[in-house]
Formats: structure tokens, sequence, C-alpha cells
């Protein structure tokens, strides 16, 4: 060995030799243990480590809180979508020839005409047309609307879909309701006779 290797090896057996501890007194651990159990458990740490300590500790009565939170929570939810009642209505088939008498309806309810749209396969986008004659109109929220016509594109599934739309007769009459849907060059046509009566 060298004297350099020598100096290093000597160095490392005296900083070894500090590291040694001295033997604990007698008793150490169970005052270690008294002193442990009088500070109680530590407090958690921020986070997730708070929330599962939160749920371990007051278990018996978070959780049917949470519960009747969540229920009510989900109450005022669905009454918050609920959409608002609509008025009396007749229905009116989309479906009927124009020979046949149109559905009947007073002047005073609305109309709800389902317009029922079959395809074979299901379609990506195709545009709807409805238009009304003078006479009746568009029905929305309790309220007319100044349209006379109204268009829209939306997606059509393979087999039935139905589209319901509320009209209003002004006044005493027949009327003839025109419904379209194009995609393509297919074109799909509904006629719909409604006859508004006193009332």
């Amino acid at each position: 060995m060298t004297e350099p290797e020598d100096m290093e090896d000597r160095a490392l057996r005296e900083r070894l030799a500090g590291l040694r501890e001295e033997p604990a007194e007698r008793g150490f651990q169970a005052s270690l243990h008294r002193r442990l159990v009088a500070a109680g458990p530590p407090e958690p740490a921020p986070g997730w480590d708070r929330v599962r300590w939160l749920f371990r500790r007051r278990a018996p009565w978070l959780w049917p809180a949470m519960g009747a939170a969540a229920g009510v929570a989900a109450f005022l939810v669905m009454s918050a979508v609920q959409p608002p009642p609509v008025p009396p209505a007749v229905l009116a088939e989309a479906s009927r020839p124009l020979e046949t008498p149109g559905t009947q309806v007073p002047v005073s309810k609305v109309a709800v005409i389902k317009l029922d749209f079959t395809a074979d396969v299901a379609v990506e986008q195709a545009d709807f047309q409805v238009s009304l004659p003078e006479g009746l109109s568009f029905w929305a929220d309790g309220q007319e609307l100044e349209l006379r016509s109204f268009r829209w594109t939306q997606a059509l599934n393979a087999g039935s879909n139905v589209i319901p739309i509320a009209v209003r007769g002004q006044k005493p009459g027949r009327y003839l309701v025109t419904a379209e849907a194009r995609t393509g060059d297919q074109r799909i046509e509904h006629d719909v006779v409604l006859e508004v009566t006193e009332g």
C-alpha cells in the first residue's frame, strides 16, 4: 500500500468509529413510547391524505351525510332540467293524406304535429323545413313565433325519426302544413291537414 492510500484508509476508519452510538439508557424505549402516546397521532398531510383521514375518522356520520347531499343535488338538477309544462295539445299525424278531414283543434289549444321521417340507413346530415300557411303560427315556450317557415339540420337514425312541431291556429279554418327533409338527392315530404275550430 502506498502512503496516500494508508492515509485515506485511516481517515475512513476514524469516520466510521465516530458514527458508533452509545447504547440507549435503560427505560429509553418505555419513555419514548409514553411520549409518543402523549403526543397523539400526527396531523395528516394536506391533500388526499387529509381526505382519507377524514373519511376514516368520521365515517359513521360522513357517509350518510354525503348520501343525503348527493340525493338533494340530484333532485335539484332533475328539477332544473325538467321542461316547462306543455299546454293542452291535440296531436296531428303526419301520414294523413290530403283528402281525409284534418285533425280538429280549438283556437285556444296548441297542436303538436308529429312528423315521422323514416330512413333505411343512418344519415349524418339531413336538411329539414316546415312551412305554415297564413293563419297558423309556430309555438315555443308558451309564446307565438313570428316565423312562417323553419329550417334546421340534424342527423337521422336508421328507422323511425319522430320530430314534434308545436303550432297554434289564429282563426278557424282548414290548413295544410308542409314538411320536407332533404339528404343528398333524396327528398321526403309530409303534408298535414289541420282543422282549427272555434273554442
